[in-house]
């Protein structure tokens, strides 16, 4: 092989290492720079401004880490549009990195059960006699009941369907069975994922405090909320 061969060969083999060394940490400083540029620009695009979107370089990592004055009730949900992004692995704020996960999410937990308390103290969902049949003046409750529980994501809601104690137990528990399971349908179709809703039928077990058993007033549906525990849902 002549000298000039030889050079040729010689510098075509140290640009392919050089390449090969490199391209997959170039390839992973890419990566994260998409991260970050989606994570944020899915922000904006729901309102939240303000909010700096950061991946770790060194090693390059698929974490977000979110900093920047928001309230608290909006952090929950701003980590999970960050966790919706195609390629993250986890998303944590700053300021609650070395705080106790379980903590954060009873916070959260007992901010949505005061949330949706407040509205069914307002109004309560009500159906058609001896039916689980929702009425159609509930709607617009199950509308604002369903743009509150959007904000409790990494959370469980069980809605409860009660009975007052007239007629056969076994009949009440049963359609108080059958109420919750319609208005989990029912916020399910408005968008909230099935996976994040439980149902349960207490029939007259539990009625309200000061009130007759026999009172239609027990007939009711509440909802309890807790973190999630990753079981299958009924």
């Amino acid at each position: 092989m002549s000298p000039a061969i030889k050079l040729l060969v010689g510098i075509a083999a140290t640009g392919i290492v050089t390449w090969a060394s490199l391209m997959p940490f170039g390839g992973a400083r890419a990566i994260a720079d998409d991260l970050e540029t989606r994570t944020a620009n899915a922000l904006e695009s729901e309102g939240a401004v303000g909010i700096d979107v950061r991946v770790p370089r060194s090693p390059v990592r698929r974490t977000i880490h979110l900093s920047g004055d928001v309230p608290d009730d909006l952090k929950l949900r701003m980590r999970q549009i960050a966790l919706d992004q195609s390629g993250v692995s986890g998303a944590v704020w700053d300021s609650e990195s070395e705080a106790d996960p379980e903590t954060v999410l009873a916070e959260a937990a007992n901010r949505c059960q005061a949330e949706l308390e407040a509205l069914m103290a307002e109004q309560q969902i009500t159906f058609r006699s001896g039916s689980p049949y929702i009425n159609p003046e509930s709607a617009r409750l199950l509308d604002r009941i369903a743009e509150t529980a959007r904000g409790c994501e990494g959370l469980q809601i069980e809605i409860a369907g009660h009975s007052d104690a007239s007629g056969n137990d076994n009949v009440n528990r049963e359609m108080s069975a059958y109420r919750a399971t319609a208005v989990r349908d029912s916020l399910v179709e408005r968008g909230l994922p099935q996976a994040m809703l439980t149902t349960i039928g207490k029939g007259s077990d539990e009625p309200l405090d000061g009130v007759s058993p026999g009172d239609p007033a027990n007939r009711r549906i509440e909802f309890t909320v807790r973190p999630a525990s990753g079981g299958e849902p009924s």
